[in-house]
Formats: structure tokens, sequence, C-alpha cells
């Protein structure tokens, strides 16, 4: 029989903090605790109620499952719980959408899917717009409603309906997204209405802005035309305040409800394994030897400490799709499986994820670009059991580092259809900034990055990651904004055989590049 001061103790505890436990729940937890020194007892009720309340329960009555769960944390306090699982890789469909919810005054997760498929289209960019209006809102520098007093120290945001509605005159802040209705002839648009705007006098802050992005306008209304003196983007809301909308929701996408940002153990797990790295390669050429030669060389370099992952970036195969295509494909990967096994601490212990490019074989040149085809990659999911193939883009959670990675070349295409050049020649720095901003790994028009409507979200970088990798058919590049590293692997097999490798320990980024003595056909 449970000493009944032990139950009583339990009951009192459990109530304080709103718990419900049945009596034969507490009789045997009373059991366990009496093997404990007296002394001792409330301490681990404490520990034990605490581990508890961390499993987010839908209700107050507490099961056995969840008194099991937290007795196994306090007798092995530094082992991983089912649900902190140190590596995962999630696709593009499977990636949370996060919309803001008025009432609450706060982003949530939406689990809503009401819409047909042609709705999706006009909410794209509805959506994008509100989620950098109420981002914006909440800054410091910005007033949250037209109907507030002005204070001198703060910017009043004016919806294009009432610039529209009232004939306002003068000076205005206007937020809204460019957009060219007619050629050569540009507006400002937001959820109410839309202004043509004049950019001929417009100082454009030294940034990266395209038609597609949303921005901040100062200028002068008249003559129904909004006369933009400056332009910049959005305010950066940090990832830390964005999170705390969230409590401990896992907005990054993955197997658990509960996100793994904070885990102490995943902390604990990351720091030990200090030369852990994960290595980043785009352009993989698979039909040509010397490419594929190099790669064993990689792989050679890395055999005595293995990475935690090799990330694959296509394009696979070093011509455009043809009839011929499937089966070069086919015999390159059985050339690559050849070339791991030969590695077994490697084929043991590395991941190896593999992200198709923009015209690599399965599907057309629309984002999220769906995996490989299954008859193509059958040879090596059997023989390397650690080879993931997933979308474009994609995302890596390892431990607490959270990873997104595009294969498009943004950059490029940003420099194509930007309004202004910055002046300042650092387009790394000014990209990353700009998809920071934006919140969005693609801040363009759909004709130029053509997005699954109802999959726009997969895009979205909201709150901002630790590392975005852009495989862009560009220079090897490495900045940070926002406490974010931006960086691009270059293509291995057109830029010297250059890739890099990130090391979450330290968190820092390897510019790494093979000796170059032979020339790719």
């Amino acid at each position: 029989m449970a000493d009944k001061q032990c139950v009583q103790m339990i009951q009192t505890n459990f109530s304080l903090y709103g718990l419900v436990l049945s009596r034969e729940l507490r009789v045997s937890l009373a059991k366990q605790l009496i093997k404990i020194p007296q002394d001792e007892r409330e301490s681990w009720l404490s520990r034990i109620i605490e581990l508890i309340l961390a499993q987010n329960l839908n209700d107050p009555h507490v099961e056995a499952k969840h008194i099991k769960l937290a007795i196994e944390e306090c007798l092995e306090p530094n082992k991983l719980k089912d649900t902190e699982t140190v590596f995962n890789v999630i696709n593009g469909y499977d990636i949370p959408k996060i919309k803001y919810d008025i009432s609450k005054k706060k982003f949530i997760i939406d689990n809503e899917n009401l819409y047909s498929e042609t709705q999706y289209k006009s909410l794209v960019f509805k959506h994008r717009f509100e989620m950098a209006w109420y981002k914006t809102l909440r800054h410091k520098q910005f007033l949250s409603s037209k109907f507030e007093k002005q204070q001198t120290d703060k910017t009043n945001l004016i919806p294009i309906e009432y610039l529209l509605s009232e004939l306002k005159m003068g000076k205005v802040c206007v937020m809204g997204l460019i957009t060219q209705l007619m050629e050569d002839q540009y507006y400002l648009e937001d959820t109410s209405g839309t202004v043509k705007v004049d950019f001929s006098d417009t100082d454009f802050q030294d940034t990266f802005i395209m038609e597609g992005c949303i921005v901040i306008a100062n200028g002068v209304y008249k003559d129904d035309v909004l006369h933009i003196k400056n332009i910049n983007l959005p305010p950066i809301e940090s990832s830390e305040s964005l999170r705390s909308d969230f409590g401990d929701t896992n907005i990054f996408g993955g197997p658990h409800n509960v996100s793994l940002k904070m885990s102490e153990k995943l902390q604990v797990h990351q720091e030990n394994n200090q030369d852990g790295m994960i290595v980043f390669i785009a352009e993989l050429w698979l039909d040509i030897p010397n490419v594929l030669q190099k790669f064993k060389m990689i792989l050679e370099g890395y055999m005595d400490y293995p990475p935690i992952a090799f990330v694959l970036c296509g394009h696979f195969l070093s011509f455009p799709a043809n009839i011929t295509s499937a089966q070069v494909l086919i015999t390159g990967f059985k050339n690559l499986v050849d070339i791991i096994i030969q590695y077994t601490n490697i084929k043991k212990s590395s991941k190896f994820v593999f992200v198709p490019g923009p015209h690599d074989l399965g599907s057309p040149k629309i984002l999220p670009k769906p995996p490989l085809p299954k008859c193509i990659i059958e040879e090596v999911t059997k023989m390397i059991p650690n080879a993931i193939f997933t979308t474009n883009p994609c995302r890596i959670q390892y431990c607490t580092k959270e990873i997104v990675i595009l294969r498009e070349d943004m950059l490029t295409k940003m420099c194509r259809n930007a309004l202004r050049f910055p002046k300042e020649e650092n387009f790394f720095k000014h990209f990353a900034e700009t998809i920071i901003s934006q919140s969005h790994l693609t801040p363009v028009p759909l004709q130029v990055v053509p997005i699954y409507w109802k999959y726009d979200h997969a895009l979205q970088i909201f709150p901002t990651p630790d590392l975005i990798v852009i495989a862009d058919n560009f220079e090897t590049y490495t900045t940070n904004h926002s406490d974010c590293y931006v960086i691009n692997p270059g293509m291995f097999s057109k830029n010297n055989f250059s890739f890099q490798a990130y090391v979450p320990a330290i968190n820092q980024i390897q510019d790494c590049q093979l000796p170059s003595d032979t020339d790719v056909a």
C-alpha cells in the first residue's frame, strides 16, 4: 500500500497546476516516489510535473503514458526522446502554412484547406502581402492604425483605399506590391486597391527591388499618381520575436508537433559533434566520368570523418532533357552508387539528400518540384538506405538548426528583373536582405518563377531559419543577414569543382574546392 501522505502530496501538487490524476495513477506514482529518500520526493515530483506540462496535453487529464515519459526522462535526462530526432528532411508539400489571426493579434498555423485550385491563384500575393503588412505593423517604427494619434517618431502607413477614397494629397507613406498592370506602367497594390506610381525621381535605397516585391514607399500623391521619393523593403522582425507567437509549436515542418529549436538535449548533441558537417554540392553531372571522379575524391577526403549529410542538388545531367535522359540518368546513379559503397563508413553514417534542379526529369519547371521519379532512383534507395530524394525546395532540421534549400537561379533572375541595380556591387548582401525582408525565396512575378498556387507557402522563410542555401548558377558566395547565413555552393561541374560545408556546432561555413586538373567536357 502506497504511503497515504505521499498520495496526498501528489494530489495537492498536481491540482496546483490544474492537472487531474485518477486515484489509480496517484497510487502508482506514489509507489515509485517512496523508493526515493523522503527529503528528495518533492523535488522529484515537481520535475515530473514540469515534464508532463512540457508534453502539451490536449486536456488536463493525465494518463499513464504521460507519467511514464516523464519518469523515463527523470531517470535518463540525457537520452533523446522519440520526439527529438537529430536529422529530418522536410519536403515542400509538408511545410506548415502560416497566417496572421486578426482576432488573436498574432501569427498562427493555418490548417484550413477550403479553396478550389483556381482560388489559390488570387490568394498567392494577397497572402504574401498580409504577412508583410502585419509583420510591419508590429515594428516600433510604425503606427498600428491610421486612427492612432500621430507621434513624431512613428510612421503612419496609409492603406491605398484611404489614399483613393479621401483624395488625400501631399506626403504619404504606402505599403504595397509592385505590379505592372500595363506595359511600362507600374502600380502599387494592396488588399484594398491600386495606385499608379512614378519612379522617375525615386531613391531606391541601394536595395534589390523588383516587380513582385512588397515595399514601403514614401512620396507625394498628386493627380491620381503617387510620385515616390524613396522606396525601401519592409523591416525584418527577429526570429526569436516571431517564434514567441507560436510557443513550442513546430512551425518549421517535420514529423513532430513540438518545435525542436529550443531542445536542450539536441543542443548538447549538436555541440558534442564538433566535427560534424553538412556538405552542399550543386550541378553534380552523373553522365560525366570526370565529375564522378571528383566526387569520389571528396568521399576519399571525408572517409575518416563522415559528414552528417551530403546534400546533392541538380541538375544531374550535363545536357537538357531528351528521349535518352532517363536511361543515362539510371546509368549515372548506378555509377554513383558504385562509388559510394566503396566507402563503408560514409555509406553507413552519412545521409545523401538529392534535390532536383529546375530542368531535371519528372515534372514541369514549377516549384515545389517533386522528387526524381521512383523508376530512376530505385537502385539508389535499394543500395544506399540513407539516400533521401526530396522536393525542390526542401528543408532540413539538424538538431536545433533549421536549413532551407532551393535549387533555382534566383540571384541571376533578380538581377535581370531589378527596377534599379544596387549601387554597391555586393549583390549577395542585397539578395539576402531582399528574400529575408520579403520572407519568401522567390519575390518575383509568377511568370519569372512559376509556382503551384496552392503551395506558395512552401517558399516562405518565416521565421528566418539559420541557413538558406540557394544553389544558383553563379559564383560561390557566403553572406549573413539578420543572424541567417545565405550561401551558394557554386556549380560543382562548371565552377572549378567548388562546394561548401556547414558546421552546425560552431555555425560556420567552409568554402571548398578541388584541384581542376582536367576540363569537364
